[in-house]
């Protein structure tokens, strides 16, 4: 009876070595023990489906890995194309102030001379227009010092054309009378 058991154990003790050098050869990714336990397993009744289900996650795993790796690369070349376009547009903004305020001061030298740059008989129709868009580049207490500088008809038809909240900030910089008189005139006039 006891060569009985020890024959049980030696057994045991054979297929846990077996089993235990499998484990260790997997473990180091000599073999790969996934497939051939998932087709034994796809013998049982019922789990037909394992091998075939670990196939296909397999494949679309690494599928789905390459397509990240795709979009991260795209995402990163889109991110810095965005870096780019927003510093091209910081230097444009810049440059457009620039010119604005050099049209604003060839105007002002040719009102000093007497003439205006495009001809005596060229009307001045755009001058709020620049005068606008020179206050909206200004911090509001110095465009309302500004304001207060033009002729009050210049000066709303100057409020009128640049933007109400921009315009609201000017106006809390100036003098209380003053900016009750242009906020009467400019509640009055029609909305475009």
């Amino acid at each position: 009876m006891g060569r009985y058991f020890l024959g049980i154990l030696t057994a045991f003790l054979f297929i846990g070595s077996v089993c235990g050098m499998l484990y260790i050869f997997d473990q180091g990714d000599v073999v790969d023990l996934k497939p051939s336990v998932l087709l034994a397993l796809s013998q049982i009744p019922g789990w037909e489906e394992v091998a075939e289900a670990y196939k296909l996650g397999s494949s679309e795993s690494k599928y789905l890995e390459e397509q990240k790796r795709v979009i991260r690369e795209e995402n990163a070349i889109l991110e810095e194309r965005a870096a780019l376009l927003l510093k091209i547009e910081e230097e444009l903004e810049s440059e457009r102030r620039k010119l604005e305020l050099e049209r604003a001061r060839v105007q002002r030298y040719a009102g000093n001379m007497g003439t205006s740059p495009r001809g005596a008989e060229a009307d001045d129709s755009d001058h709020p227009e620049t005068v606008a868009r020179l206050l909206e580049t200004m911090k509001p207490e110095q465009a309302g010092q500004n304001l207060l500088k033009l002729p009050f008809e210049k000066g709303l038809a100057v409020l009128a054309l640049i933007e109400p909240r921009r315009a609201g900030k000017i106006l809390a910089t100036m003098p209380a009378e003053k900016s009750a008189r242009y906020l009467e005139k400019l509640s009055t006039l029609p909305v475009e």
